[in-house]
C-alpha cells in the first residue's frame, strides 16, 4: 500500500498543477449570473472527463494482464507518458499559452454551458492527462488489496480536481472573503504558468522515464 501511494501521490500533485483550469474557475466566479453554481458546473465537467479517463486507464491495465503483468506493462506506460510529457513541456516553452475561453455573457443554459466548458478544458489539459493516466494504470496493475487501491484512487481523483473544485468550494464556505487570496494565486500562476507547466512536465518526464526504464531492465 505504501509503495502504491509513493507512486500515485507525486503524480497526483503534478496533475493538479493546472493554471488554466484555475484561471477558468476564477473567471467563472467573477460572472454576475449564478457564479458559484456555474463554477460547480465547470468542476462537474472536469470530473466527468477524469472519470472517463479513469475507466480507459483501468481497461488498459486489465488488458495488459492486471497485477499479473508485473512491472513490464507499467514500465511501458511510464515511458510513453515520459515522452509525451517532454513534448508537452517543449510545446509550452515555445508557444504562448492559449487564453482561457470566456463564457458567453448571455446564455439560455448557463450551467449546461459551464459544464461543457469544464469538460472541454480538461480534455485539452494534456499535462494533467499524461500524469493522471499512468497513475490510474499503476493502481490498476498494483498488487495491493482492493481497499488500498480504492483509497489510492480517491486521493488521486480528489487531488487532481483541486484546481477545479478548490475555488468554488472556498467561495461556498467563505464567500467574498476568499476572493483576494484566489486572485493573488491566479495572478501568480498566470504570470509564471509557462515556466511552471514546462518545469512540471520535464520533472515528471524524468521521473517517469527513470522508473519506467528501471521496471523494464
Amino acid at each position: 500500500m505504501g509503495s502504491l501511494l509513493a507512486i500515485v501521490l507525486p503524480l497526483a500533485c503534478g496533475a493538479a498543477v493546472s493554471p488554466t483550469v484555475l484561471a477558468l474557475q476564477l473567471l467563472t466566479l467573477s460572472r454576475r449570473t449564478a457564479p458559484v453554481a456555474r463554477a460547480w458546473a465547470v468542476a462537474a465537467g472536469c470530473a466527468l472527463v477524469l472519470a472517463g479517463l479513469s475507466v480507459v486507464a483501468l481497461l488498459v491495465a486489465h488488458s495488459t494482464g492486471g497485477s499479473d503483468s508485473g512491472s513490464e506493462a507499467g514500465g511501458i506506460v511510464k515511458l510513453v507518458a515520459a515522452l509525451l510529457l517532454l513534448g508537452v513541456g517543449v510545446r509550452q516553452l515555445r508557444k504562448v499559452p492559449p487564453a482561457v475561453p470566456k463564457p458567453e455573457r448571455t446564455s439560455a443554459h448557463p450551467l449546461r454551458q459551464s459544464f461543457a466548458l469544464g469538460a472541454a478544458m480538461m480534455l485539452t489539459n494534456f499535462s494533467t492527462i499524461v500524469l493522471y493516466f499512468p497513475a490510474v494504470h499503476a493502481i490498476g496493475i498494483a498488487d495491493a488489496p482492493s481497499d488500498g487501491k480504492a483509497l489510492a484512487f480517491v486521493l488521486l481523483f480528489a487531488i487532481t480536481l483541486l484546481p477545479a473544485v478548490g475555488p468554488p468550494l472556498v467561495v461556498t464556505l467563505l464567500g467574498t472573503r476568499a476572493t483576494p487570496a484566489l486572485q493573488r494565486l491566479n495572478g501568480f500562476f498566470t504570470t509564471h504558468r509557462r515556466g511552471i507547466g514546462a518545469g512540471i512536465c520535464f520533472a515528471f518526464a524524468l521521473l517517469l522515464g527513470a522508473t519506467g526504464l528501471h521496471a523494464l531492465l
